[in-house]
């Protein structure tokens, strides 16, 4: 029942594509002196962004919250020239907001899956009582 549950699944997959944000940002970072090195980000939000990704399976057809929605993640080269003449695109500030922004975000998706546990565990302990 638990490992069932959509909402843990979507909490799991939030937190696998902050993680590979958390990456990019950090390869991002690293390379931030590299000549001709272009700033990657992950394209991830767009997909939940657009509406596609359905709240309930109302349907046998809809997307399945089993399924491997990893392979939409996509971690996408930023081709445009930056203002430095090495041609380096990577902007440490903006790179230091959305590593604080992914961060809040992994941080309400822990608090998130707490409180699911939480209510796993009151279930489990009242059911022992009965």
């Amino acid at each position: 029942m638990i490992f069932n549950d959509p909402t843990i699944n979507y909490i799991q997959l939030g937190m696998d594509v902050a993680s590979i944000r958390q990456n990019v940002i950090a390869s991002n970072i690293a390379n931030i002196d590299t000549p001709h090195y272009k700033e990657k980000t992950v394209k991830f939000s767009d997909f939940l962004n657009n509406n596609q990704l359905p709240l309930y399976i109302t349907h046998k057809n809809d997307i399945n919250p089993q399924e491997n929605l990893q392979d939409r993640i996509i971690v996408e080269k930023n081709d445009s020239y930056g203002e430095r003449n090495d041609k380096n695109n990577v902007n440490l500030t903006s790179q230091e907001a959305a590593l604080a922004k992914n961060q809040i975000l992994y941080n309400a998706l822990v608090a998130f899956a707490k409180y699911k546990f939480g209510e796993y565990k009151n279930i489990i302990s009242s059911s022992q009582g009965a």
